[in-house]
């Protein structure tokens, strides 16, 4: 027996279930993320994701914190750690809370109640009120967000490190900030608020043919939904995310609690922290003495910085602090030091991206460590030691084996560098802005650069070893420019590329540059010198470079005093006399390159630099005048012996150019060699 098709839903059955269908979508809304960017850029293939739920931010918020330091952007809340760059401390700097979140569920509690009274009650006042409000809530959320994020690009720091005009990230769709393409999406959390206003608005018109039915379908539809929407949210669920291709360190648990017995030492206690690996990171606040016994373990395991030290006379000695971040734009160090008078002695700092770095501290004292920073492609690398607005510090008889730079210094002084051996360096001690600082008996050794010193002043280099810096892009044993009352004494600078490179040095009228007493040696080019180069040069040893002095531009030999007091320099080269026995020679040694103004008028002849034909040049030149090329220096008193305790062993005078007169000599006789074998062929 067919059965009759059944009537319409009564008024309350369909007014329940679309109040429950929405309710249902209303509640798992307020669960799931609300909105998500993500931010690609070469160096960030699989992308930065940020996500917004009622709680808050999730995701790599760290991360994009960092990178909006660089433009001066205000930090977003929710992540775990401050953006550590230069000691900043200000209000300012830190992150801006969103209060407007703190309603979010507030607002779905009122929702839902006002839902579950249009299930019971038919006031149609009521479930208008509660549409509007349904509809109002994604709206105004998105209304707000977007504010939001014009007020960020709207207010950066002009005095950032990158200046970017002002822009505004879409809320919805792709935007474009320098290289990175910017993609913002409604999240799941988001889509079913919206369909639960839906839900509320057409629900009502909707026929079928009995409750049930109808219960079903749009319950059925929810569940669908929320499946969905759990699907797509699971990615963005909130998580630390390690280092592409970098597992998590394991770290065992001692049995000694080192945070616990931090938090509970009294001021200047000395902690004795046995064997083990303890998890970073690891903050002091507070004077207190960390003493290693049998090389503890701090592990940062790839989260931000390891140690971080900002109370005053904090002492860490005998660890090995390693497992920093290691994402570049995190600037993750080793140990931060931030407070005043602190004392790192004695440790491995290995795995990080930034060994050590002190921001805004002052009296800082660092010495007998072991730096090697995370093996991975020069640019990616952070500077083994780095010091931003630090003064008073003393670096002592540290090891540094790899970093990006072994010292980088920035607007700090007073500074003592001594002892300390850098190898595997791009610069191996490197000055930006840095005033009234010193470094003594160090040993860079087999860096691209030993040592650069570059707008600053007052600055003493005395008895390094600069040697083996080589590269073919830059291979530079000491680079001076834009620098100022610099004093280079008695340094060795040995078996480089270019022994010493000045430029605008000095570069105030009042300025000077003093070079005393090195050791110049060996080096493909002995000073490569700028037109801009003005220095004093008493008392050095340049012994046997292969170019002793390289103009770059149109050197004026005027410029620079190769002479002081009525002593020169000694040069390996030199081919004068000294008739009187007082050291210095009687006839001032004077450097010309005749082929060196011939190659500038054909380039094609700087194919016979350094080959027998350029000897020959050079003696022909020092022995007719009439081919005698420009001066490049001209040094009134030559030394005839080497002034430098200890130098190099050196070829006895005249040496050398009794190899250049045999070249010459062989040059004239080969003509009539040649002549002559051609007569007897004619006779023939």
């Amino acid at each position: 027996m067919r059965r009759a098709p059944a009537g319409p839903v009564p008024a309350d059955g369909r007014r329940r279930v679309v109040a429950g269908a929405a309710l249902v979508l209303l509640l798992a809304g307020g669960a799931l993320p609300l909105w998500r960017m993500t931010l690609y850029a070469p160096q960030y293939p699989q992308g930065l994701r940020l996500v917004i739920d009622g709680r808050g931010l999730r995701g790599d918020v760290d991360e994009i914190n960092a990178l909006n330091h660089y433009i001066g952007m205000r930090q977003l809340p929710g992540g775990e750690r401050p953006v550590l760059y230069r000691g900043e401390e200000d209000d300012e700097a830190q992150a801006e809370a969103i209060p407007e979140l703190a309603l979010f569920f507030p607002s779905v509690a009122l929702l839902a109640l006002g839902m579950a009274l249009t299930a019971v009650v038919p006031w149609r006042w009521l479930r208008r009120l509660v549409v509007a409000g349904a509809w109002t809530l994604p709206v105004v959320f998105l209304a707000d967000l977007q504010y939001r994020l014009y007020v960020y690009g709207h207010t950066l720091d002009p005095e950032a490190a990158i200046r970017l005009p002002r822009f505004t990230p879409r809320v919805l769709g792709p935007t474009s900030v320098m290289n990175f393409n910017v993609t913002a999406l409604p999240g799941p959390g988001l889509v079913l608020l919206v369909l639960s206003a839906l839900v509320l608005t057409v629900g009502p018109a909707m026929r079928t043919g009995r409750p049930t039915r109808l219960a079903a379908r749009l319950l059925a539809t929810a569940a669908t939904l929320l499946v969905v929407a759990v699907a797509v949210a699971a990615p963005w669920a909130p998580a630390h995310a390690t280092t592409p291709g970098v597992a998590p360190t394991a770290t065992a648990a001692p049995a000694f609690d080192l945070a616990a017995a931090v938090a509970a030492a009294p001021t200047g206690a000395v902690i004795e922290v046995p064997p083990g690996t303890y998890s970073g990171p690891l903050v002091l606040t507070r004077p207190v003495t960390l003493r290693g016994r049998g090389w503890p373990v701090i592990d940062g395991g790839r989260r931000g910085h390891v140690v971080v030290i900002t109370g005053p006379e904090v002492r860490l000695e005998g660890f090995v602090v390693r497992g920093s971040a290691l994402a570049y734009s995190s600037e993750a160090a080793g140990i931060v030091v931030q407070g005043a008078r602190a004392v790192v002695r004695g440790n491995r700092i290995e795995d990080v991206l930034f060994g050590l770095y002190l921001a805004g501290a002052s009296d800082a004292v660092v010495e007998q460590n072991t730096i090697a920073t995370a093996d991975l492609p020069l640019e990616r690398r952070g500077h083994a030691v780095y010091l931003w607005r630090v003064r008073g510090a003393r670096l002592r008889d540290n090891r540094i084996t790899r970093g990006k730079d072994g010292f980088y210094f920035s607007f700090s002084a007073d500074t003592q560098v001594e002892g300390n051996t850098v190898t595997g360096c791009r610069y191996g001690i490197h000055y930006m802005y840095a005033n009234g600082n010193a470094f003594v008996d160090n040993v860079f050794v087999d860096n691209a650069v030993g040592a650069a010193v570059m707008n600053s002043t007052d600055v003493r280099l005395v008895g390094n070893t600069f040697q083996g810096s080589r590269s073919a892009a830059t291979g530079v044993g000491l680079i001076l420019k834009d620098a100022d009352r610099v004093l280079v004494r008695g340094n060795r600078i040995v078996g480089n590329a270019t022994g010493i490179e000045v430029e605008n040095a000095p570069a105030a009228s009042d300025g000077w540059v003093r070079l005393e007493q090195n050791l110049i040696a060996f080096n493909g080019v002995g000073f490569s010198l700028m037109s801009t180069a003005a220095i004093t040069a008493t008392g050095n040893a340049i012994v046997e470079n292969l170019r002793p002095v390289q103009p770059r531009g149109a050197l004026r030999a005027e410029a620079n005093r190769w002479s002081e007091g009525g002593r020169g320099n000694y040069w390996s080269d030199y081919a004068g006399f000294d008739a009187d026995g007082d050291g210095v020679g009687d006839v001032p040694y004077s450097r010309a390159d005749v082929l060196e103004d011939l190659v500038a008028r054909a380039p094609a002849l700087q194919a016979l630099l350094f080959t027998p034909a350029h000897h020959a040049l050079e003696t022909a030149a020092r022995l007719a005048p009439l081919v005698r090329g420009a001066p490049l220096l001209v040094d009134p008193a030559p030394l005839v012996r080497p002034p430098v305790p200890g130098a190099l062993p050196v070829p006895e005078h005249g040496a050398r150019d009794r190899t250049g007169i045999l070249w010459v000599g062989l040059g004239l006789l080969l003509p009539g060699v040649a002549a002559a074998a051609a007569r007897s062929q004619r006779r023939a």
